[in-house]
């Protein structure tokens, strides 16, 4: 459920009675000012990286390829003389995408850790803020 403005702001003016304005301003910039509905989930990583499998070419595109590169040849010896060189091809074109993909999918692999990273820092910090104002909260109860 999303929290309004108003919500916020009286959680603020509770806070900077309770554990001071400098206090309350540090935890309340260690919040998400947009929620936790902005936050990727795994079923979000998980559509991102069937999407990705989705536009890789597959074998069959391949074979496909050659299939219909086969089909435009004029005479048997174009065909003979291709057929030789598109094997090659293929095989080059094959090793080059794969060191394509390697390397997309390890800059993926890069981004997807950097953001959870982030993420977990995150949920740290919040974690951390509560925290405080829970035993700022105990402390000036017991004080008073």
């Amino acid at each position: 459920m999303p929290v309004t403005e108003i919500e916020r702001q009286e959680l603020v003016n509770r806070l900077v009675t309770v554990i001071g304005e400098e206090s309350t301003e540090t935890l309340m910039n260690c919040l998400l000012a947009d929620g936790r509905d902005q936050l990727a989930s795994k079923e979000d990583l998980k559509a991102l990286g069937d999407m990705l499998r989705a536009e890789l070419a597959s074998k069959e595109d391949l074979k496909a390829l050659g299939d219909t590169l086969r089909a435009e040849l004029a005479s048997k010896e174009d065909l003979k003389a291709l057929e030789a060189a598109t094997k090659e091809d293929l095989k080059a074109l094959e090793n080059t995408m794969r060191s394509e993909n390697q390397v997309e999918f390890a800059k993926l692999h890069g981004h997807i850790d950097s953001a959870m990273g982030k993420q977990m820092r995150i949920y740290v910090a919040m974690l951390v803020g509560v925290m405080l104002t829970v035993w700022g909260t105990v402390i000036v109860a017991a004080v008073t």
